[in-house]
Parts: structure tokens; sequence; C-alpha cells
């Protein structure tokens, strides 16, 4: 590093940056070739107008550049010359370059062996192109679970960037200093250097560059975060496509302005450096302010178990099971996956043709040509349909240590060890499920060895939850039109398949949108169920889409032991604990933040399954993301002596990226499997 970029850091005994030090300022601009909203014959246009602009920036200011491997030799392939004069600058030490992988993937929401893959993928590009490894990496959309930091540090990464703001939300605890400086974040085992962006830094900067606020409207922000202390303030931590260029994703999008943008943050910047305060700096650097003896901070929550940048509309599902066709091309990621695996012998440029399918700008604002060229690439792909069993069908009588009763409403069945029952007045919901015999329900909710069923209106002392809850059922919300369940009466069939070692319960169900097919199989010995659906529906599904609902039985569970546990990204369970400081939590992953997002919070579930349950027992719903790749909510609430606890899985859900239009994806994609399975564990 050249001696214009550092200055000496001094510390105090304790490890704190010394009183007597300016704050620094950096930018990081984030550089992405995919970006959804530009058309490929545009990208010497986005070079030429936003890239360029930025190493002019660099010949006199330190700047940070971030961009994946795809975007390096997408513009290598165009501009050759800017490459060149990009290695230069870091060379000379006037560029530090962020890395983040070949692609940029959602790594709550793929497989921990993939992100390791994209990141060692995109350090062999970086070499091959830059002539570095990076040591700073930025979190691709700033997705953040626990289980990816081991992953970053194996890779060879000393340090993360990681919004601020979002982050602190979910931590009201947190005093405000903790964004004044980078601090030690901890995920499972690993403890790594989080330098801080900020969505409210960022959108300033923006702000004032797209002349919606004037440079001294934008110097009293700065000023007002030199007053808080803030001792290394992101300047700018996001896209360079949105400077003198509009990529056309929204009409709020600001116009051009008759002065280059690019030319208005030369001004800021030259301003910002004649002031002296703060001093600019390269992101790095900011690692000099880290307390060594300070506690790790952890970021995740049981409410918040993802974080993503900026507003909360920003959340997991964006890139799961909204955009244009999310849910299919993530299953369809999910089989190719699944059989690279399984051959054993993959090359390189197997492993970068599965990660630019999962790439994120495929399920956002993804333009329609780049969709149709995406579909076409599907045909070179070896097909990746679910293997559908081929068993012959073995159906036989009931085994004689089965005891079925049916009083037209109740459908039981009672086993040596275990007890299932459905209603039949609502299409086959779980009413009781559990160990030993089971007994009816008393004030409304099943006995304690039922873990999970129904818990009947009037059962909570509380008008807020004044519903019947149910289990094992579907509810579909359109945004256009009244809910729609499979909440009907039905007159199940009851079978034993021997082949398979299930009793099974079969109905067709009539709903407001058509007929479903509901089956459930129950497996006495394992006490698992698998239930699954076809639809003849005929029509795409615009709005919520929510199966799998697990209703936990207050009676059946320790308030105080309660969590849930799932897979996001990483290579073991991220256990959340709902009873903190006395008390049970209180939250909806469901929740939607507005009319148009209709939800706030998602688990990635990337080993296929979400886990509820306490210290004694636990349920664990499964649902396998190469049938179809959809994703865990779980709901929290105290409910003055009781408490309310549901997990379920979400299909589809609706935000700014969900398209109306029919969904064309190829039909090697097809068929998605509607079923999950939901085990009683001890």
């Amino acid at each position: 590093m050249s001696s214009r970029q550092t200055e000496a850091v001094e510390t105090d005994t304790s490890g704190h940056t010394s009183s007597g030090n300016r704050p620094m300022a950096y930018t990081v601009f984030h550089l992405n070739m995919a970006f959804s909203a530009i058309e490929e014959e545009q990208r010497s246009a986005v070079i030429e107008h936003c890239y360029w602009p930025i190493l002019r920036l660099a010949e006199d200011f330190p700047v940070g550049i971030e961009a994946t491997g795809y975007t390096l030799d997408a513009i290598n392939s165009l501009a050759p010359d800017w490459i060149e004069k990009l290695r230069a600058l870091i060379a000379a030490g006037h560029v530090e370059f962020v890395g983040s992988g070949a692609f940029q993937i959602i790594g709550p929401l793929v497989a921990p062996e993939a992100t390791r893959q994209n990141l060692r993928l995109g350090m062999m590009d970086y070499k091959r192109l830059l002539g570095i490894h990076p040591t700073l990496a930025l979190i691709n959309e700033q997705a953040y679970a626990p289980g990816l930091l081991p992953l970053y540090k194996e890779a060879g990464y000393k340090a993360v960037m990681m919004d601020w703001a979002e982050a602190a939300s979910h931590h009201p605890e947190w005093p405000s200093d903790l964004a004044a400086h980078p601090h030690f974040i901890k995920g499972g085992d690993t403890v790594m250097p989080v330098i801080w962006s900020d969505a409210i830094s960022f959108q300033k900067f923006q702000r004032y560059a797209h002349g919606e606020l004037s440079a001294g409207e934008y110097f009293e922000f700065l000023a007002l975060q030199v007053e808080k202390n803030v001792l290394a303030l992101p300047l700018y931590t996001s896209d360079a496509e949105v400077f003198d260029y509009r990529p056309g994703r929204f009409s709020s999008e600001a116009d051009l302005g008759s002065m280059m943008e690019y030319e208005r943050i030369r001004l800021l910047l030259q301003a910002v450096s004649n002031s002296n305060v703060p001093r600019l700096a390269l992101p790095s650097e900011a690692l000099k302010m880290l307390d060594k003896a300070s506690e790790p901070l952890v970021i995740e929550t049981a409410a918040a178990p993802v974080t993503v940048k900026k507003q909360r509309k920003y959340n997991l599902l964006r890139w799961a099971v909204t955009g244009q066709s999310d849910l299919k091309l993530n299953t369809h990621c999910w089989r190719l996956y699944e059989k690279l695996l399984l051959t054993g012998d993959f090359s390189d440029q197997d492993w970068r043709t599965l990660l630019h399918a999962w790439a994120s700008d495929f399920r956002t604002h993804i333009t329609t040509k780049r969709w149709a060229k995406l579909q076409k690439s599907f045909d070179l792909l070896t097909d990746t349909k679910s293997v559908v069993e081929s068993q012959p069908d073995l159906i036989v009588d009931i085994p004689d240590d089965v005891r079925v009763d049916n009083d037209g409403r109740y459908l039981i069945l009672q086993t040596g060890t275990g007890h299932l029952v459905l209603n039949c007045y609502r299409g086959m919901a779980i009413q009781a499920f559990g160990f030993g015999q089971y007994k009816s329900a008393i004030a409304g909710a099943p006995m304690s060895n039922s873990l999970i069923g129904t818990l009947a209106h009037g059962y909570f002392d509380n008008i807020e939850y004044g519903a019947d809850f149910y289990s094992g059922h579907l509810v579909f919300e359109p945004s256009d039109a009244a809910k729609v369940s499979d909440l009907s009466r039905c007159m199940p069939s009851i079978s034993h398949d021997s082949f398979k070692k299930v009793i099974v319960v079969s109905a067709e169900i009539q709903t407001a949108m058509g007929p479903l097919e509901k089956s459930i199989e129950f497996n006495k010995e394992t006490h698992t169920l698998i239930v699954q659906y076809k639809f003849g529906w005929g029509r795409e599904l615009w709005g919520s889409l929510r199966l799998g609902h697990v209703m936990l039985n207050p009676r059946a569970f320790d308030a105080r032991s309660l969590y849930f546990a799932c897979h996001n990204g990483g290579e073991s369970d991220e256990k959340h604990a709902l009873w903190h400081n006395g008390q049970l939590a209180s939250f909806d992953h469901g929740k939607p933040v507005s009319k148009l997002v209709s939800g706030s919070m998602a688990l990635g579930m990337t080993s296929d399954d979400l886990v509820l349950g306490d210290d004694q027992h636990r349920i664990r719903l499964t649902m396998k993301r190469s049938d179809a790749a959809g994703v865990g909510m779980v709901s929290c609430q105290p409910v003055k002596d009781s408490f309310f606890v549901r997990g379920l899985i979400s299909l589809r859900e609706t935000d700014e990226t969900a398209r109306k239009a029919p969904d064309s994806l190829s039909s090697a994609i097809e068929p998605l499997r509607i079923r999950y399975s939901i085990a009683l564990e001890r």
C-alpha cells in the first residue's frame, strides 16, 4: 500500500483508536455486468459511462471496486484496456479490489459447496485478470447467514463487508457507537472482522449525485456523522451503474441532469479531501480501528436469521420465490447440483454453468431478451427432472396393528406407538399427530402427547388469535382475489401400501380455483407423514402460496427451551432459541412488509429441513430442494400464559420483481413435485 493511501492510526492500550485521529471515509463501487435490467448489447455503454469514470476518479482519490469474475471477464471481452488500467491502479495502490466470487449468487439459498466453488473460481478469476487475491469480500447482495462465514474464511478472505443499518435494526440493544468503526462478527465457530457498508449513507450519496441533494445538504449529513464520532464512514458502497446511466427498473429513477453525475461525485470527493475531515482512504484501512479485545457481534436473530441490504422489502424471498419464476429456476439449479454430485466427475466449466444459472440477477428485474436466452441455454443441459419412483402399486388391507375410526368428521389412525387424526371437514388438516394413545382435545387444543395439530377458535384468550389454527394445510392468497385453501369437506379413501409400508389417505378437494388431489402417507414406524399435492388449477399463481403448516401444541412443549433450526447455506444447523432475556420472542417471518411485498423474512432450508422443538421433542418439516425449492417461515408470539409457534413452507410470494406473465421456463425443469414431510422426533 502506497504512502498516499495510508496514515498511521494510533491506538491506546485498550486497542481503541485515539481521539486525536481524524475519521476516515471510503467507497466501494459495485460493478455488475449481469445487472438484471441491462441488455448485453448495452454493456459497452455501461463501461464507457459508468466504469471508466471510476478509474479516472481513482487516479486522484483512493477508491474501492468490487466485481465478480463474470463481470471482469465481460469487461475484458469488450474493453481489455479497462482491465489493464484497473490492474495498474491496484498495483500502484490507488484502488483496493474487493472480491465476491465468480458469480453473484445468494449464499443462504444455495448449497455450501456451491458457495465454496463460487469463491474458489472467483479467486482464480481475480488472479488471472488482476494478478491478485483480494482479502476483503463483499457478501453478495449482503445476504448474510452465519454458516457462510467459515466458507469465506476458508477461501482466503480476511474480512467481510456487510450492511450496518439492516443488521442494527434487529438489535435495538446495540449501542449506536458500534457503527463508528469495524468490529468482529461471529458465525458458528468462525470469527472475522466486518467493515460496514451502510444503506443510509449510500442513498444520501446517490441523491447528491443525482442532484436531489445539494452539496451543502450532503455535507450537513457528513458533519452529523462526524459529530456522532463515526471513525470509519462508508461514503458509498453500492452500484456503479446508477450514475450517468439509468437501468430502467423503476419509474421513480432520477432523470439524468445537465451535469454529469460522475463529475458531481468528483467535486464531492475533492471537497471531502480538501476538508480533511473525514480523510479519504481505502476500505481495508478501517481494519486498523479494530478493537482486538472486543466481544464479536452475533448478527443473526430468531426474528432475522438472514439479513439483507437496504429496506425490509429486500429480503431472502426476493431471490427465492418471487421474480419471473424463482421457484422453478432454483429447483432446476438444485437438480443440476445433485446431478453433479452424483457423477463425481465434473469440471470447473460444469460449476460455472450451474453458478451462472444460480446468479441473483435472473431472479429480479431480468429483461425479456436475457430471460429467453437463459431458457435456450437449458436445452444444452442434461435433463434434470426429479426422479419419479416407478414402484409396483401394492395396495392391501390395513394392517391389524393399525386401528381406524371414522365418524365422518375425524379420521383417527391409532398404532401401538402413535396416532394421527385428520379432519375430513377441513381437507384432511391435521387435528392431532403425536405419540401414544390419542385423547380428544380439551378446551380447544390436543392433549400433551399430540405434538402438533389444530388449535381451535377460542383456545387463545386473545381476540387477535380468535380463529382456528390448523396443521398440514395449504393457503393461497391471491393479490387480486379472496383467499383460497384446501380446508374443504372431503371424503378420503384409505389403504395400505405394503411396498412403502405406509398408510395412504387421499382425497380430491374442491377449491375456488379448481380441484386439488391431496394424499398423506403415514409411516407408523418412523412417525412420519408425506403430504403431496397435484394441482388442477390451470393458471399462474400471483400471490402468496404457503403450505406445510406445523402448529405446535402449547401443551406439548416447554416455552423456555423452544427453538427452530435449519441450514441457510452453511454446513451445519443454525439454531435459534425462541426464549430470550426471560421472555418468548415475538416475530412473524410471513408478515407482509406492504401491499406489494407479501413477506418479510425467509429461511433457506438448504439441507431440506426446518426443525422446531424444545429439549424433549422436535418436529422436522422437510421439502427436498430437488422436488421444489420452497423456503421456510416461522411465527412466534407469546399469548398471555400460552404461545403461538408455527412453521411453514412458502412456494410463492410477491414483491416488485414478481411477474404476472405466464411461466415460460423450459420443460427441462418440469415437473415440480409439491410434497413435504412432517416427522416427529424425540
